[in-house]
Order: C-alpha cells, then sequence, then structure tokens
C-alpha cells in the first residue's frame, strides 16, 4: 500500500526509509528547513506486511513553477525492488506534479546504483550530469586560516547591503549559465529569485557575504540554514572579470569565522561534477566529499503498465 504522510510520525518514517539508502542523514528539521521556501510538496510511504518497505518526495517553489520542473525522489529498500513499488511512488508523485502544471522532473541517484539509474531511464528520463555534496566539520577547521585581505575589497554581511539585492541577482544570471547543472535551465525572473533567495524564510542574511570593490559587487557566497546548526551554501559567485585573485577564497574563509561565532557545526555545499576550480578551492579547505551522484531528468512519466516491475 502506498499512502501520503500526513503526520510528523509518517514524515519520520519516511526519513527512515530515505536515511537507510542515502549517505547524509535527515532529520525532521533539517526536512523543514531545506523546505523552508517550497510552494508545495508531497510525501509518500509505501508499506507491505506491517513495514515501511518505500518512500517518495517531490516538492517545488518559485523558481520551478517557472521552469515547470519539479524535484522527485523515490526510495525502496534493496530486497523490496523489482516489485513495482518503485515504480508506484513515482506514478504517484509524477500524477501530483503534473495536476500542479509541471511537465518535467530531476532526480538525483547515486552513480554507482546501476539498478536505480537504469530503472529511471527506462521511464524515459536521461542522465544530464551530477555531482557530489560537500561538508565542512567547523569544529576540526583551522581557526585561522592566515588569508589575507584583497586590497580594495570588502567583505560584509548582505545583511549590512541590502541595497546590493538586485545586483546580487544580476551576479547569479551572469553566473547561471556557467553552472551545469542550471546551463540548460531558464533564468528565472527577480521575484522568483529572490522567493527562494533573499526572501526565502531560511535565507542567513547575516552570514551570507559579498565582496564589494569600490561600489561594485564582485563576488558573493549565499547561505541557508539547513537546521541542526547547519548551514548550506546555494551559490558561490565571482564577477569573471575578478577572477584568479581570491575572492572566492576570500569568501569562504570569512564565511567560516562568521559561521563558527554564529554557532554552526557544519557547512555543506554541492558541488557539480565538472566544477573542478570550485571543488579544489573546496577540498583546499577541508570540505569532504560524499560518493558522487548522477542526474537524471526529463518530461514526467507516463503511468507505467500495471504488470511491470520496478
Amino acid at each position: 500500500m502506498i499512502r501520503p504522510a500526513e503526520t510528523d510520525d509518517d514524515l519520520q518514517r519516511v526519513l527512515d526509509v530515505r536515511n537507510a539508502i542515502e549517505v547524509e542523514k535527515l532529520t525532521l528539521v533539517g526536512l523543514r528547513a531545506e523546505r523552508s521556501a517550497a510552494i508545495a510538496s508531497l510525501d509518500l510511504i509505501a508499506e507491505m506486511g506491517g513495514r515501511d518497505i518505500g518512500a517518495g518526495s517531490v516538492a517545488w517553489g518559485p523558481i520551478s513553477v517557472e521552469s515547470r520542473n519539479a524535484f522527485i525522489f523515490a526510495w525502496v529498500l534493496p530486497e523490496w525492488r523489482h516489485r513495482g513499488i518503485g515504480g508506484g511512488l513515482l506514478d504517484r508523485l509524477a500524477a501530483y506534479a503534473r495536476t500542479a502544471g509541471m511537465e518535467r522532473m530531476t532526480t538525483l541517484v547515486y552513480a554507482d546504483d546501476t539498478d536505480a539509474i537504469a530503472f529511471i531511464e527506462r521511464r524515459g528520463l536521461v542522465v544530464d550530469g551530477g555531482g557530489q555534496l560537500g561538508k565542512l566539520d567547523l569544529a576540526g577547521a583551522p581557526m585561522e586560516r592566515g588569508v589575507a585581505q584583497i586590497p580594495g575589497v570588502e567583505v560584509v554581511p548582505l545583511a549590512e547591503r541590502l541595497d546590493l539585492e538586485r545586483e546580487l541577482y544580476d551576479l547569479d544570471m551572469l553566473i547561471h549559465p556557467e553552472v551545469p547543472f542550471l546551463a540548460d535551465e531558464p533564468l528565472p525572473s527577480f521575484e522568483s529569485w529572490r522567493s527562494t533567495g533573499t526572501g526565502d524564510p531560511g535565507f542567513l542574511p547575516e552570514l551570507s557575504l559579498l565582496a564589494i570593490e569600490g561600489s561594485r559587487l564582485i563576488g558573493a557566497v549565499q547561505l541557508y540554514d539547513n537546521g541542526d546548526h547547519v548551514a548550506f551554501i546555494g551559490m558561490t559567485s565571482v564577477h569573471p572579470d575578478a577572477r584568479r585573485r581570491g575572492v572566492a577564497r576570500l569568501l569562504k574563509v570569512e564565511l567560516e569565522r562568521r559561521a563558527r561565532a554564529a554557532g554552526l557545526r557544519r557547512i555543506e555545499t554541492y558541488n557539480d561534477g565538472t566544477n573542478e576550480r570550485i571543488r579544489g578551492l573546496n577540498e583546499s579547505l577541508g570540505y569532504v566529499y560524499n560518493p558522487p551522484y548522477v542526474s537524471l531528468r526529463g518530461p514526467l512519466p507516463v503511468p507505467r503498465d500495471p504488470d511491470a516491475t520496478s
């Protein structure tokens, strides 16, 4: 039986299935933090014989509404695969997204899970890049990095320069096509960007940092509350004509200092698989990466043959 998760206990059961498969565990607090800007979401539990054997989720925010692309995840415990459970979850989640006007979906699967990748490909999605979750344990990071200031460049929290919000959007849109995961997605409007950025209840303006040279914004790192004293870097951006001057390193080192002072225990980030420059910077600062994901994208799957297995 597949049914919606309607209570906190149900959501915890969804997370228990998810956490049995995913390397990075997620709590209820973390789930709510991740969805702070969500417009809609659905979580499902698959049960058999009194046991939870699968789970799934779909959620989207303002940017997804504009792109008509929803993130969908389905998890089935390994011993219960090839029995139609994954297909049933995916059908329900895709139908929910379709009724809200979504047309496409994206999911992430571990690169070594060839079984799951094949299942998703059979439903019409194709592999389109990938990446890894990286994390920095602030308790283990050096208290002093010895990174020199860049002459003429000031690093300030966005909370002190909200007048630069539009300039930050413009910088993000300039960088947007350079990020392989985003390159084929339409540029979000300022309104939807703001709703999932500076207007997101989970956005941390006092820890999101700007690099300003004169009166010009040349770099930024944007931070979100991931719950449980963990923060997530949504975007690190440096203007093309200000690169190779150490701006990104300066921003991330200052972020470490401020995050530690604010009582955070970890900083997380998602690194596109082809962005070796930022990965190299992160690793030099002590970020450790989880196993790689592949990204699969495509039109929302049509309902499967009820006799098929997955």
